[in-house]
């Protein structure tokens, strides 16, 4: 009888065993082939998050190519060049904007301005011109404009003592000037937490 018994226990802990690699194994693979509308694997779905209605001001990219992360989230999730005149001289320039993951709920952009000259491309583009974004506050954003002349916003605060903790932030504003992007204003705003409400009252 107790021979039977432990038969029993035996086939029923084998079965349970089957039953939980089999469910682990599902789930590894759904997670594996989950997909998103821009057609990459699993952790690009949180791409270009948060965007509350706020535009950079870039519109139709000329070229777009989205990318893999690793398996931690990490890492380049897509990249949208933009051709334009920025410069009057008839010839299209290019704007490059790079959308980065790090496998949390924050992220950011990373923005390259080119001059297209007779000697080839050259990179005119202001030292830290990225994005700040977390889960509830941006840090720093960014906007283009075109008209009546191309020039460029910058809004950003500090990190202050958690990221959600609001700051002053400063606007500063760039200008094309002989081929290089310099800064022509900057100016203290007041202390926010996401200063993506900012562009809205400039």
């Amino acid at each position: 009888m107790t021979t039977e018994s432990g038969k029993i226990n035996l086939t029923f802990t084998i079965i349970l065993t089957l039953v939980a690699l089999s469910v682990t194994g599902w789930l590894m693979w759904d997670k594996k082939h989950q997909t998103t509308t821009n057609g990459v694997d699993g952790p690009a779905q949180i791409s270009h998050r948060n965007k509350r209605d706020f535009s950079d001001g870039l519109n139709k990219p000329s070229k777009e190519k989205t990318f893999e992360l690793d398996e931690t989230g990490t890492g380049i999730a897509s990249q949208d060049v933009y051709e334009i005149d920025i410069n009057n001289d008839k010839k299209l320039d290019r704007i490059t904007r790079s959308h980065y993951e790090n496998g949390t709920s924050h992220h950011w952009d990373e923005y390259i301005i080119e001059i297209n000259t007779d000697n080839g491309w050259k990179n005119i583009t202001p030292k830290g011109f990225r994005t700040t974004i977390g889960a509830e506050c941006a840090l720093a954003k960014i906007q283009f404009v075109f008209e009546p002349k191309f020039s460029v916003i910058k809004i950003s605060r500090p990190w202050a003592e958690t990221w959600d903790t609001p700051s002053v932030a400063t606007k500063t504003v760039y200008e094309l000037k002989d081929n290089k992007m310099v800064v022509t204003q900057t100016n203290k705003l007041k202390s926010i937490c996401d200063v993506t409400e900012l562009f809205k009252e400039i």
